[in-house]
């Protein structure tokens, strides 16, 4: 009797909740660092990028600046900031550089380009100068190579995007470049291949001639159709953006059908964010201005590549303004991505993600006072565990550049997730097999998931090994699987440890080297996992499928309740083949779901 006045009175306490009417707390996410940490210059910076130049495990600030409109691109000072790890920044560029650099630059493109395991720069002109490539000789110790390193002794950009990655799959990274900014050179976007060594040839050839929109503003590498090669989505300023689906070869072709046409007054556009939104595996699009009204558009993936346009029902609240650029960030630390929207023409704002993919904005929750802001970046950079941003102003005042701290309450504590992990495929006897896994963390960068290391856990003959993996473009790393003897059983799978020291793993694979891997001694895919899936200690452990509850029901075979997202390999490879295979039957019978730029 006393068991069923309970009940009832849970249900009657739910029923008066639900009458009640919906208030959202106003968080707050960020808070201004006083004290012009970044100076007081009024420089026009288009572009920001945070990165550990000097390995000293700190978050270094990249500034290119470059004034003027669109088409009347003007020299301003690079600026690189040195961060000692506690919120106090030097202006190192001399330092740093060797030089100090006075030219038209709008954006920076950061890689290891010759395997040396430090950070190297390109930063292409915006107008139709000599473009510069600073390699790093270690410690954040550069000189300029362009003229060794680049093709016909040097290249001339008309840019205002730039990105390193591996398009033609053998581990070094490539160099793109939208050339076709404002001077609308032929071709758009140019293709540069790396030998290994840092040394870079002309394969534009490889890429669509021409695209139907005008002057790209931004370039995304991306695995939108989840078989382990970089796709590219180019941003354009006006019109109709490109897709470009990669053979793994290095060879792209025109998938523009497979994007949505742009909402009904779409603006001009800037700075897309690349990440899982619903918790299904597969990469999704938010694009800024171009929903209507100055509103972002929200194009979900079927796992294919294919997207559809789901704003209208999964977005709610968002203002319309003038604004340059979406970024994919869990500010709430709840396990999922919400949107974060750098804004021109109103205050930077939080789109709050419920887990599924619905968004809802959050006033007032992220900065309270507008200003120009052109661009931003997060990432940790006092090592507290919560992230902070850095925003990039211009075209407006007050131009100056700022850095917010994050909460506290704010912590990121959840590790990585491997959400795909490719099959060694057969494996003959003294040969090595190479394997990529995409990782998802709690901020999507330019350079990737902001990590500590990648890295293959490998069991064989009862013993564990790791293998160091490393970043080949959008949440891609690429690892090699030592070569073994005939008949030797190996089982791997892909972890990642974040910058504040949250380690997770994936769903393991199995194989035998000499056997064919459709037999049954070898794994199947892994199944995607949700934000935190993943567990640091047990082999038998992986991220399972992604749901919509912030945590999965105890799981039998390690007494303990994992994360939104993790799953149990406890029961084997098969338990882990069946959740891949009926979330992929979920995927594909349930996914119905103007001012002059600068």
């Amino acid at each position: 009797m006393a068991i069923s006045l309970y009940r009832r009175l849970v249900v009657l306490a739910a029923v008066l909740s639900c009458a009640l009417p919906s208030v959202v707390e106003a968080k707050t996410y960020f808070t201004e660092v006083g004290g012009n940490p970044l100076g007081t210059d009024a420089q026009w910076t288009n572009y920001i990028r945070l990165a550990d130049l000097d390995a000293d495990g700190d978050l270094d600030v990249i500034v290119p600046n470059c004034g003027g409109f669109f088409s009347n691109p003007q020299a301003q000072p690079l600026r690189i900031y040195r961060n000692d790890g506690a919120f106090q920044f030097t202006d190192a560029t001399s330092a740093f550089l060797g030089m100090a650099v006075v030219a038209p630059v709008r954006v920076v493109a950061v890689g290891d380009i010759d395997g040396d395991g430090d950070l190297d720069l390109f930063l292409p002109s915006a107008a139709g100068e000599a473009d510069m490539l600073f390699v790093n000789a270690g410690q954040g110790q550069f000189s300029d190579d362009a003229s060794a390193r680049l093709p016909g002794g040097g290249t001339k950009s008309h840019a205002a995007a730039a990105r390193f990655g591996d398009v033609d799959g053998d581990g070094d990274l490539d160099l793109l470049v939208g050339s076709g900014y404002a001077f609308s050179d032929s071709p758009p976007v140019k293709l540069f291949l790396n030998d290994g060594q840092g040394v870079f040839s002309d394969a534009t050839a490889q890429l669509p001639p021409s695209i139907t929109g005008s002057d790209p503003d931004d370039i995304d590498l991306l695995d939108v159709d989840r078989d382990f090669d970089l796709d590219i989505l180019v941003n354009v300023h006006a019109g109709p953006n490109a897709l470009w689906i990669n053979d793994g070869s290095g060879q792209f072709s025109d998938a523009n059908g497979q994007l949505p046409p742009l909402g009904a007054g779409s603006n001009y556009h800037y700075g897309p964010a690349v990440c899982d939104v619903d918790g299904d595996g597969d990469l999704d699009i938010w694009m800024d201005n171009t929903g209507g009204n100055y509103t972002e558009q929200l194009l979900v993936n079927d796992g294919d590549g294919n997207f559809t346009d789901v704003t209208a029902g999964q977005v709610s609240g968002n203002p319309g303004a003038d604004d340059n650029q979406v970024a994919c960030v869990d500010v709430d630390q709840d396990g999922d991505l919400d949107a974060v929207v750098a804004s021109l023409g109103n205050k930077e704002r939080v789109l709050q993600n419920d887990g599924a993919g619905n968004f809802t904005h959050e006033v007032d929750s992220f900065i309270t006072s507008g200003d120009p802001t052109l661009w931003f970046d997060f990432g940790d950079l006092d090592g507290d565990g919560a992230l902070d941003v850095v925003t990039g102003q211009g075209e407006g005042n007050p131009a100056r550049n700022r850095i917010y701290k994050g909460g506290s309450a704010y912590k990121d504590d959840r590790p990585p997730s491997v959400t795909a992990l490719s099959s060694a495929g057969f494996v003959s006897a003294g040969e090595s097999a190479v394997v990529r896994f995409a990782v998802r963390d709690a901020v999507v960068s330019d350079g990737g998931p902001r990590l500590e290391k990648a890295e293959l856990e490998l069991v064989v003959d009862g013993m564990t090994e790791l293998v160091s993996g490393q970043f080949v473009g959008g949440d891609l790393f690429q690892a090699t699987l030592p070569a073994r003897p005939g008949g030797t059983a190996v089982s791997y799978k892909g972890c990642a440890t974040d910058r504040q020291g949250n380690r997770g793993c994936g769903a393991p694979q199995a194989y035998v080297v000499g056997q064919d891997p459709t037999s049954a001694a070898s794994g199947a895919t892994a199944g995607v996992g949700g934000m935190g899936g993943g567990d640091s200690q047990s082999v038998g452990m992986g991220g399972g499928v992604g749901g919509n509850e912030g945590f999965a029901p105890i799981d039998p075979s390690c007494g303990c309740r994992l994360p939104r997202g993790g799953g149990s390999g406890g029961r084997g490879a098969w338990l882990m083949l069946g959740l891949g295979l009926g979330l992929l039957r979920y995927r594909r019978t349930g996914a119905s779901r103007a001012r002059a730029g600068h």
